[in-house]
C-alpha cells in the first residue's frame, strides 16, 4: 500500500489548487468531517448505530487533523492497488471497506495516562489505550461517505496515479505484465 499512497499523495499535492474534480472533492470532504459532530471515547461506542459510530469515526479525523488531501490520496491508492493486483478481489464493496479501514487505523482509538504514587511513594503512570471495533457496517458506511465524493476523480485520476507509482517504484509484483517481463 505504501508505494501506492506515496504516489497518490504527490498526484494529489500537484493538482490540489488547478484540477477541478480535486478540488471538489477536497471541499465535499472538508465538509463531510466538518458536518460529522461531536467525538466519542472509544469505551462509550458500544450500542451505538454504525451510522453514529461511522460519524464519530470521522470526527476524531477531524480532530486529529488529517487533511482531506489524505482522504482522496487514500482512495486513489486503495483503488489503484486492487487495479494493479489481478489477485485482488474486483466487488466494489471490498473497495470500500479497504478505504475506510485504512482512514479508520489513522485516529481509531482513546489513549488516557493517570499518575499515581506506589506503594513505596514512587510516582508511577498507568495507561489505557482503547480501540473501537473496525466493525463491518461502520465501515461501509464511512468509506461509502468518502468514497462517493472522490469517484469522478478516480475516474479522471487513476490512470495517472498509476503511471507515476509505476515510474517510481516499478509494476506489481503480481502483476500480468510483471510476469510476462521476467
Amino acid at each position: 500500500m505504501k508505494p501506492y499512497l506515496a504516489a497518490a499523495t504527490s498526484y494529489v499535492r500537484l493538482r490540489a489548487e488547478s484540477d477541478r474534480f480535486i478540488k471538489e472533492a477536497l471541499a465535499a470532504i472538508a465538509l463531510l468531517l466538518e458536518e460529522a459532530g461531536p467525538t466519542e471515547i472509544a469505551t462509550r461506542l458500544k450500542g451505538m448505530s454504525a451510522r453514529r459510530r461511522a460519524r464519530i469515526a470521522l470526527a476524531r479525523l477531524r480532530v486529529a487533523s488529517i487533511r482531506p488531501e489524505r482522504f482522496v490520496a487514500i482512495v486513489l491508492a486503495v483503488t489503484a492497488l486492487i487495479e494493479e493486483d489481478p489477485g485482488s478481489h474486483r466487488v466494489k464493496e471490498f473497495r470500500t471497506v479497504q478505504i475506510a479501514k485504512a482512514l479508520h487505523r489513522l485516529a481509531s482509538g482513546t489513549h488516557k495516562r493517570w499518575p499515581f504514587v506506589d506503594a513505596y511513594g514512587r510516582k508511577r503512570q498507568t495507561e489505557m489505550h482503547a480501540f473501537p471495533r473496525s466493525s463491518g457496517q461502520v465501515l461501509r458506511i464511512m468509506g461509502r461517505a468518502v468514497e462517493k465524493p472522490c469517484e469522478w476523480v478516480v475516474e479522471k485520476h487513476l490512470p495517472g496515479v498509476l503511471a507515476l507509482k509505476v515510474k517510481r517504484y516499478g509494476v506489481h509484483r503480481g502483476s500480468v505484465t510483471a510476469s510476462r517481463a521476467g
